[in-house]
């Protein structure tokens, strides 16, 4: 009798006994947490929540986790009835399919597992060879597992550590790359097939499984006889087929997910749609230049009021020559596309308004001479279309009157120069500088937001620019400007924009052809597109024109289909009334009376200084004023004071045969028909105004002097060297 008490006080104290020794060896031996912690890929989304890109973990593992009420209530009960049906009742081991499973491998050459899917978690996160002493640790691990999580935890470790084949692990990874699917998205029959494969994961794997949809219908009627699914589920099930695949994964706007991944970014401001509409748009056109000598193109677009890259096209085509390049960020030549920069700076110092006449003709800068895309001149055309028609001269000689308010001090404000302002001259203003295609674009936002330059988001970096360049009615009026811009002067794309929406807009060509430009803008969005080759060749005669432009209008296009093109808004202290718009101001008589445009706050400059003697004298031999009207203009005590102008000539000239060179030279006065020409020692000869003179030159140093009627005398010394 005592000894059976004694037995059954034993038996009764025996399972503490070894639950002591459990909590003992559970705190020696910890579970190996940490292998739940091993490193995701990742999945960059745009602002609507479509995939962007994907990158994969660093051991070359595609693996998302997921919690447990983002997986499925259906895939959760068909992975328990093929994987472990008493999952929720046991503590971690099945003793009854252990005692099964020992005894058929005993009888049997075929082998059977009894691993519940507590124990296969265990041995996910331990792995290890698959021994008698390896299976008792998996056991206790298994415990240990079920002892510190609840069954939900567990199945969801289990649903992020699964192996599918290859190298996908967890279901959230197989979904996307079995049926390019997320999980809540999946059918019955597809939560089917995903349940078995962990169980023999290479040859389950559903791209190279060699009649899927067999086992697909005999897994659904499994489920079907075991009271998962109804009989219309079944039928349902039953009726979807599936050949073997594997989807890739997704990499678009590689060069922006990049750069967002390295900021952490889940979630980004990229506009899938529209990025893949502009992508699009940059393709075709592409195509129907393919015979133009241009391989590459880029692309790149703002959202002006909320200051985010929502397009970013690095490079139309990564299979294309130089492909991998980026062609949003790498410097480049920008043409014209700086010349509104310098209207709008007129605008605010009084230079101009939008109908002030300007003077197109040839003027000398120094020993820099600008010349128009076409070689040739207007002569006198309005402010608005000198800049429409992106004429060289008048954006040259405006910028040099602006002095110290010019482009470079507007360019150096935004933190785009690199040198002094001397490295860049004259030059400038034509595109003398390099700037990226992000800049550009960046820097066309001030239209839109009342002359500020604003921080950027770029894929969650942040350009750090807060600064007001020009004045918010510059900015409109310049808008407007360009705006009613005329599109005659872009060829063959010129048909195609007669009926697209009115945008803000400006081509750019730099020399030789080589980088094609054009930048549209509306109140919300700002769009730049390049054309061109990375290795900087010239392209076959294109300009900016005659290329990107067709893109960029034939997005704005879309998007007035889709949400309309949004408009200017005339900010206040502009005011309209008649004012005299001549390009030679008289005393009292004004030739050419306009309705125009003005900035309250600025009193228009007419100074004699801004006149040059090139432009005067166009002026007189074009018949727009005659010598009297200059006489007696109020400017008339600074005219008679210029020196005439000698042209054509550099300080060195190359003898080409090695004995002498035959020289035009010409020397300019803005009063009289004739002037006095002297060469070296001779004496002065007198020829008529402007007339070229035609002479030959030794090897060696000479000297030009020119003398007009007010005793005006200019001196000019070069130098004639032999060819080496």
């Amino acid at each position: 009798m005592k000894f059976r008490t004694k037995f059954c006080i034993f038996l009764a104290f025996l399972p503490a006994f070894f639950f002591v020794i459990f909590l003992i060896l559970d705190s020696f031996y910890p579970l190996n947490l940490h292998m739940l912690e091993k490193q995701e890929s990742k999945i960059l989304k745009d602002k609507n929540e479509q995939i962007i890109a994907m990158q994969i973990s660093d051991d070359e593992i595609w693996r998302f986790y997921v919690n447990s009420n983002q997986i499925p209530n259906m895939l959760k009960q068909s992975t328990i009835f093929f994987e472990d049906r008493y999952f929720y009742r046991h503590f971690g081991v099945n003793p009854a399919s252990i005692l099964r499973a020992f005894w058929h491998n005993l009888t049997s050459k075929n082998r059977v597992g009894a691993s519940t899917i507590t124990m296969q978690v265990a041995r996910m996160m331990n792995p290890k060879e698959r021994t008698y002493t390896n299976k008792i640790v998996e056991i206790f691990n298994a415990f240990q597992l079920e002892w510190h999580f609840s069954k939900d935890e567990i199945l969801t470790m289990y649903f992020n550590l699964a192996p599918y084949g290859g190298n996908i692990e967890g279901v959230k990874a197989a979904s996307f790359f079995y049926f390019h699917k997320d999980l809540p998205h999946l059918s019955i029959a597809q939560m089917a097939l995903l349940s078995t494969i962990p169980k023999n994961p290479n040859q389950n794997r559903l791209d190279r499984h060699s009649n899927v949809n067999s086992l697909k219908n005999s897994l659904v009627g499994k489920l079907y006889q075991g009271g998962i699914i109804d009989k219309s589920s079944y039928k349902r099930a039953k009726e979807q087929k599936f050949s073997p695949k594997r989807y890739a994964y997704i990499n678009q706007a590689q060069i922006y997910s990049d750069i967002a991944f390295k900021n952490g970014l889940k979630t980004s401001n990229l506009n899938l749609n529209l990025q893949n509409a502009l992508l699009n748009f940059l393709k075709k056109e592409m195509k129907t230049l393919k015979n133009k000598k241009v391989e590459n193109a880029s692309a790149v677009m703002i959202d002006n009021q909320k200051m985010q890259v929502i397009a970013y096209i690095s490079s139309h085509n990564q299979n294309a020559k130089n492909g991998q390049n980026d062609g949003v960020k790498s410097l480049k030549n920008v043409g014209s596309t700086l010349k509104p920069f310098i209207y709008s700076l007129a605008l605010d110092n009084g230079l101009i308004t939008p109908q002030k006449e300007l003077i197109d003709t040839e003027i000398y800068l120094s020993e820099y001479i600008p010349k128009n895309y076409n070689k040739g001149f207007v002569g006198i055309i309005s402010a608005s279309d000198a800049l429409g028609f992106s004429l060289n001269i008048p954006a040259v000689k405006l910028n040099n009157i602006l002095a110290k308010d010019s482009l470079y001090e507007l360019l150096k404000k935004a933190g785009l120069t690199q040198f002094e302002k001397e490295h860049y001259g004259e030059s400038i203003a034509l595109g003398g500088i390099s700037l990226s295609l992000l800049d550009l674009a960046h820097l066309y936002t001030i239209y839109a937001n009342g002359g500020a330059l604003k921080p950027l988001e770029v894929a969650g970096d942040i350009i750090d620019k807060n600064v007001s360049l020009i004045s918010p009615q510059s900015a409109y009026l310049t808008a407007q400007m360009l705006l009613n811009a005329p599109r005659a002067y872009l060829n063959s794309v010129w048909k195609n924009t007669l009926y697209k929406p009115k945008i803000m807009f400006k081509t750019g060509t730099s020399a030789n052809a080589i980088d094609l430009y054009t930048i549209g803008i509306s109140k919300k969005y700002t769009i730049a597109v390049w054309m061109g080759n990375f290795d900087g060749s010239k392209t076959d005669e294109l300009s900016g024109g005659s290329s990107a432009a067709k893109v960029v209008f034939d997005m704005f296009e879309y998007l007035e289909k889709s949400e309309g093109v949004s408009e200017f808004n005339q900010p206040t202290g502009i005011e309209k009334r008649k004012i005299c718009v001549d390009a030679y101001e008289l005393k009292n008589e004004c030739k050419n009376l306009q309705t125009d445009f003005l900035i309250d706050s600025v009193k228009l400059k007419n100074d004699c200084e801004f006149y040059r003697n090139e432009e005067l004298f166009y002026l007189l031999e074009s018949g727009y004023i005659t010598q009297d009207e200059v006489k007696n203009s109020r400017c008339f005590y600074k005219f008679q004071e210029i020196k005439p102008l000698i042209s054509n000539l550099d300080k060195t000239i190359i003898s080409l045969n090695g004995a002498n060179s035959r020289l035009g030279i010409k020397c300019t006065a803005i009063l009289g028909d004739e002037i006095y020409i002297k060469f070296n020692n001779e004496n002065f000869k007198k020829v008529k105004n402007a007339k070229t003179i035609f002479k030959s030159f030794d090897i060696g140093k000479h000297e030009v002097l020119c003398l007009d009627e007010n005793s005006n005398l200019s001196t000019f010394e070069f130098e004639v060297v032999k060819f080496r």
